[in-house]
Order: C-alpha cells, then structure tokens, then sequence
C-alpha cells in the first residue's frame, strides 16, 4: 500500500512543535511495516526517516508563502508519488481532485477557535485558515479529530489522540530543587510571559529559587527572565529529559485542541497545571480528575503552582494510578494499528466504489 504524508510541520533543524513531533513517530510506525510503503511531502530541511522517502518542496520564508502559497505547490508533488492513499495533516486545501484516491484528513485542532484566542495579524491569518479547513473537511474522503473539539467542528468519522507511547528513558527521575518546564512560544496563545510571571511570584512568596526551563523557538528566547534554562531546536530525547526531570509542566494556552506536552507529561510521571481549553478539559475526564492534571482559571495559577511544588516531585498514589489509566486509555484510542488494518483500507474500498 502506498500511502503518502502531507505534513509541512514535519521536525527539522529549527523549533519543532508539536504535531510535527507526532507525525514523525506516526510515520516512523508506518515505515516499520512491510506492506506500507511511505512517502512524506514536506519543506527542505525535513528530518530523515528510515523506511520513508522525502520528498520537499522550498522552505517559504514569510507567513503567506508558508500557508498559501506552499499548498498550491504540493500538487503536483503529491500526484507524482502515485499514492494508493494521502493522509494530510494540513494544507490540502488546494490539491487538486484525487480521481479515486482517498484523502484521509487529520484535523489537529480548530483554526477558528485558534482565531477567537489571537490577536493582530495572526488572528486574521486564522481566520482565513478556518475556511481553508472547511474546504479540507468538505473534500475529505476519512476525518480524524485529535480530540472533542476537532471532532465535532468537522463532523468526523473518527477520534485518534494525537500521541504514540513514551517510556522513560532512564534520565534521572527528578531535579534537587524546585523545577517548572514550559513548551512554547513567549507571546501568542501559549502565554509563555504568563508562565514567566507565575514562576515569578511563586518564587517569591516561597522565598527559594524555582528553576524554569523552556523549550522554545530561538527567536523570543532574549524575552525570558534571566536565570530561564531555554532550549530550541531540541531532540525528542532533550525534551523528554527536560519534561521528565522537571516537577511540573505549566501549559496556560488559551486554545488546544489536545495538548501533547500534557499528554507527554503525564507520561511521564511529571504534574502538569493548565488552563481550561478543550484539550486540557479531554484529559482531565480521562484521568478521572485524580490530580495528576489540574485545570484552574489564571488566578488560581500561583497558588496552584506553590501547592504543587511544596508537595514534592513525586506524584501521590492516586495521582498516579490516575494519570495511567488516563495514558491507556488514550494510547488505545490513537493505535497507529487501526491506520493499516481498518482506515486505510475501508478508505481505498470506498473511493473506487
């Protein structure tokens, strides 16, 4: 089966974000199977996967380039890899008709609702993003949501957390003293600034040195407080050693549709604080609110914060057995397995009907 990714957020040299992260271990499950033979259209600079081939298009240096003018130039890329099915994971929009091959299309969250939480230039972008969405969601042949959210905004057919297993790898298991992690930009709807502020007062009313730690694009890393440990372009294996070892994760976006560092957190065993969004809602339900994950209004941040940090860096019990059945659970529902053995293929089957 010849299968063909779509995935402009695909990690490279510079930040990567999250769904570039997923897509790459998603793919790498893929290219582990014999019977799929995998191609992955992105921009120059794309990171290497054994068992896939690359294929790029030139990497767009402003925004306009990036999601307008880069959808328009894939086309005919994607026609030439003669693929028995395309699985995009954004910027589809302009591709051309298919003739009998499926579109099987992840939605990674909402674009209006990333609007309603932007300002500026960035909430018009949004916007016009959200009716190329709608376009996908109308030419789409299988809909996948990340979570609640994107499920119900497109109508779709399936719901596939956006995450694949993470075990530790035998970093050490906490820091000495008091320690944060933040994945994120400074401004924008992450509020990296926010967390920045609550570290801050934190700090304060303990009276001892908490240590932050963000993993981050290069390009704001001169707007954190100094003392800020802060890492761009980190290997998935820096991350996991920053989230693992940290006692807790701050994560007050205004808008996730999932939120894949709280899902690698608690992996992990680490605390995780967030804002309420759709995602961090998802996860709180599926760790049956055990404390493992809690979800609190901005006021309730720093005193949140030092409740947490004077508990210590382990989970409690409770928390624990929580925040697991919470990672099953949602492994379970994402298994890479049902790609192969039932999307796909009830895909295929239906376009040449």
């Amino acid at each position: 089966m010849r299968v063909t990714f779509i995935c402009l957020e695909w990690p490279h040299s510079g930040h990567v974000g999250g769904v570039g992260r997923y897509a790459y271990r998603l793919a790498s499950s893929l290219a582990a199977d014999p019977d799929i033979e995998l191609t992955v259209v992105t921009f120059e600079g794309g990171t290497a996967l054994d068992g896939a081939a690359l294929r790029f298009l030139p990497r767009p240096a402003g925004r306009f380039g990036r999601f307008y003018g880069a959808p328009l130039r894939l086309r005919k890329i994607v026609a030439s890899t003669r693929p028995d099915v395309i699985h995009s994971f954004g910027d589809d929009w302009a591709l051309a008709t298919h003739a009998g091959v499926p579109l099987v299309r992840t939605f990674l969250g909402s674009s209006l609702s990333e609007a309603r939480s932007s300002t500026g230039l960035r909430r018009l972008n949004h916007y016009v993003l959200a009716l190329t969405e709608q376009l996908s969601a109308q030419r789409a042949d299988h809909k996948i949501g990340i979570g609640p959210d994107s499920f119900e905004a497109f109508r779709c057919e399936d719901l596939m957390p956006p995450v694949t297993a993470i075990a530790p790898r035998g970093h050490a298991r906490k820091s000495n003293s008091p320690s944060v992690v933040f994945i994120g930009s400074y401004g924008g709807r992450k509020r990296g600034a926010l967390v920045a502020e609550v570290v801050a007062e934190a700090q304060a009313q303990l009276g001892i040195e908490i240590r932050l730690t963000v993993v981050g694009p290069e390009s704001d890393s001169a707007s954190w407080p100094a003392g800020t440990v802060h890492k761009s372009g980190a290997t998935d294996d820096v991350v996991q050693e920053v989230v693992e070892t940290a006692w807790v994760l701050v994560a007050p976006s205004l808008y996730e549709g999932f939120g894949i560092p709280t899902f690698e957190a608690l992996s992990l065993g680490t605390a995780v604080i967030a804002s309420s969004n759709p995602g961090s809602r998802y996860m709180l339900r599926a760790t049956e609110e055990s404390g493992a994950l809690s979800v609190v209004e901005d006021k309730r941040l720093v005193p949140e914060l030092i409740a947490r940090l004077l508990h210590g860096p382990n989970l409690s019990s409770a928390e624990d057995v929580g925040r697991r059945k919470a990672v099953d659970a949602l492994l379970n529902a994402a298994s890479s397995i049902r790609l192969t053995t039932d999307i796909y293929p009830r895909s295929i089957a239906e376009a040449a009907n």
